[in-house]
């Protein structure tokens, strides 16, 4: 990570990172690690403004253990401390939740949101408690670009399409059968489909060096060009090293093409795994 952040330059050392609990790449997902990270950085509590986090990670997707999440709640609670969720990938149904961190039973006090806010022209936004909401009057916090009446059209038919075609009820539903699915092909190919992460509509597999946790971007890759000629458009892999088969598509796809979709990239997998 730190190599991808080198033409930043010098980075804002009031900005701490905590590892994420995802329970492969980082095995320990107890709540004592962001502790112990805090402490092990000379932070004080009482010195923190805010937490900020993905609700789920997009190179993953890895996801919060719900317990550790809960903690992270009441130690904000605990210390006055804002909890800001991002949701600009994970939101608007994508999880099978109209926003991920519902599948925590947490309550944020910020959300970012963006991408499926709209599913089609940039556009994000920010939801939040009313009192750090009002700490700037109307029209005090503005951009070049914002409040496009374009983009914010669209929005708004947006979120109703997601209502009214009950599309987070489809995700959670089509979630049933993609995920089972992908885990049973991650089964059979262990040995360099080293984890699977999913919920709803999304998913990833992490694809390693066989026996190891090795990231191994070329066979990601191969997966996907393989797919691609099987005429099923993947996601481009992402993680750290590109080495995350990722699998998100669009919440009003069928159980019909869902199927069809699960049978050619487990095709796919087949003919990777014999080169």
């Amino acid at each position: 990570m730190a190599r991808l952040k080198k033409w930043i330059g010098g980075l804002d050392s009031s900005f701490v990172q905590v590892p994420f609990p995802d329970g492969y790449k980082n095995e320990d997902v107890s709540f004592d690690l962001f502790l112990k990270t805090l402490k092990d950085k000379n932070v004080d509590p009482k010195n923190v403004c805010g937490v900020i986090s993905e609700s789920y990670q997009g190179v993953g997707p890895d996801f919060f253990p719900v317990d550790y999440a809960k903690k992270l709640e009441a130690f904000c609670r605990k210390h006055d401390i804002v909890l800001i969720m991002d949701e600009v990938q994970a939101g608007f149904g994508r999880s099978g939740k109209m926003f991920t961190y519902q599948h925590y039973g947490i309550t944020p006090d910020l959300v970012a949101c963006g991408k499926g806010i709209s599913s089609s022209l940039p556009i994000s936004a920010v939801i939040g408690r009313t009192d750090i909401m009002s700490l700037y009057p109307p029209g005090s916090m503005t951009s070049t670009h914002s409040a496009s009446p374009l983009a914010v059209a669209s929005a708004i038919e947006n979120i109703k399409i997601i209502q009214r075609e009950a599309l987070v009820e489809h995700a959670a539903k089509m979630g049933d059968i993609l995920i089972p699915a992908l885990k049973e092909i991650q089964k059979k190919h262990s040995s360099f489909l080293g984890c699977l992460q999913g919920k709803g509509l999304v998913a990833g597999l992490q694809v390693v060096k066989p026996g190891s946790k090795t990231p191994d971007p070329d066979m990601a890759q191969k997966i996907n060009v393989a797919c691609y000629q099987k005429g099923l458009l993947m996601f481009a892999p992402v993680g750290i090293a590109g080495e995350c088969v990722k699998i998100a598509p669009p919440l009003c796809i069928t159980e019909e093409e869902l199927r069809e979709s699960i049978e050619v990239f487990k095709e796919a997998v087949e003919e990777v795994s014999k080169d």
